[in-house]
């Protein structure tokens, strides 16, 4: 979900694709800490967290942090020395296991992104992840539609079928060409189990019809443009049919695009229904006025009828130091999806609904004590689906200030996660 460099150590790293920040514009859519902070990069690819003394009650560990809780999921190397990077995570929990999907370079000191993964579990009260890195989707040949990088993953649990066979995890990801943050697309691809292995819908069984890139930059005003990409998965029924949204960067602006799908059927999928631009009103920038939502992940909150989203606040850079490209504040917000009967009903009506997005909370440096918090991830179960009956899990990239070369802060990010308390179906 960032710009991002490519090359040598030692070689000026030039701009690429992914992420980007983008012009706040006004959307009109038509359509305390607990305990102290780790803040010190960790040696070991496997995490333990926090342990209390003897004399002292041992708390039970969570899959999900604490309220307030800034957790270091795991390192790759060390963070500011390792010439790794981590960032852009989707993470869904099922059967105790906390599977994490992100972006990530395969060699030392090379910027190309490929989609890492993770399992998380806690044994005898210690939260611990795979120590190392799998790789589960790599960019395309030379002359596919995403032969420069693969990232920005969302995953989720349902049933899909393609080329005749049964699949129970989808994953939307971005890829590109270009090494320039220009014509970003959006992909799909299926597996049969978290850690795959995964199958990109590149083409229907004829081996001719495309499938990917399911949404095309060509279907916007892009030419010369970020394109589509940022891909947030939810699941409508648990089976075929889903929610894609997609962050739009085109001639007429920043926004997110809103798609419902039935890809219970690969081969010969629907479109069911679209939203160009769903409504920002309730979302606040930096500075006066709406923000644009790009960059966002969602959630749904079955229970209650409610969609979460977590996101960066416009505009960045504004204290003047580097990166500047990237988000140092992500705010969570809600929307109330009550007035349809269909999950997202709410997004669909665009200017139709008298719904806005309320606050839930903010990550920023107060927080996490780091400059920049960027690329977020909410942490949902495997249909993208949120418990309300549990803390609201959000993850997050951390990356320190530039301090030479591009690596002296690429290297530093880093995936932490942190919760807050889940507002109250009464809440207003």
């Amino acid at each position: 979900m960032n710009k991002k460099y490519f090359g040598l150590v030692g070689l000026a790293l030039l701009i690429s694709s992914c992420d980007i920040s983008f012009s706040s514009t006004t959307d009109n859519s038509s359509n305390t800490t607990s305990g102290s902070l780790d803040t010190t990069p960790t040696t070991s690819d496997t995490l333990t967290t926090s342990t209390t003394s003897s004399s002292e009650p041992q708390k039970e560990i969570s899959l999900i942090p604490e309220v307030g809780e800034v957790r270091l999921l795991f390192d790759h190397g060390v963070a500011g020395e390792s010439l790794f990077y981590n960032y852009c995570p989707s993470i869904f929990i099922e059967d105790n296991v906390q599977h994490v999907y992100y972006c990530t370079n395969k060699d030392e000191g090379y910027v190309t992104d490929y989609i890492g993964y993770r399992t998380g579990q806690i044994t005898n009260n210690k939260l611990e992840y795979s120590s190392e890195t799998k790789f589960v989707l790599s960019p395309g040949e030379i002359g596919s539609w995403d032969s420069r990088h693969d990232c920005d993953p969302s995953v989720i649990k349902g049933e899909f079928k393609f080329h005749g066979e049964q699949y129970s995890y989808l994953m939307a990801y971005l890829g590109c060409v270009p090494s320039d943050c220009t014509l970003n697309e959006t992909g799909i691809a299926v597996s049969k189990s978290p850690e795959g292995p995964w199958i990109k819908c590149d083409f229907q069984i004829d081996g001719e019809t495309k499938i990917n890139p399911i949404v095309k930059y060509s279907e916007f005003s892009c030419d010369g443009l970020w394109g589509t990409g940022q891909p947030s998965l939810v699941s409508v029924d648990n089976k075929g049919r889903v929610l894609l949204f997609t962050t739009v960067g085109a001639s007429n602006g920043t926004f997110t695009n809103l798609r419902e799908y039935d890809f219970s059927d690969i081969d010969n999928y629907q479109l069911i229904r679209e939203r160009m631009k769903i409504t920002s009103t309730g979302v606040k920038s930096t500075s006066s006025g709406i923000d644009v939502i790009n960059n966002a992940d969602f959630g749904y909150d079955v229970e209650n009828r409610r969609i979460i989203m977590a996101k960066p606040r416009q505009r960045f850079g504004t204290d003047g130091k580097n990166p500047n490209f990237i988000a140092d504040t992500i705010d969570v917000y809600y929307i109330d999806d009550t007035e349809g009967t269909n999950v997202g009903d709410v997004l669909f009506a665009g200017n139709n609904t008298t719904k806005t997005w309320k606050s839930i909370g903010t990550i920023d440096k107060s927080l996490t004590g780091f400059l920049r918090n960027h690329n977020t991830g909410l942490i949902t179960d495997e249909y993208g689906h949120i418990d309300s009956s549990k803390n609201l899990g959000v993850a997050f990239t951390r990356s320190d200030e530039e301090t030479g070369n591009n690596w002296s802060y690429l290297s530093t990010y880093r995936i932490y996660a942190t919760a807050f308390n889940f507002p109250s179906k009464y809440y207003q």
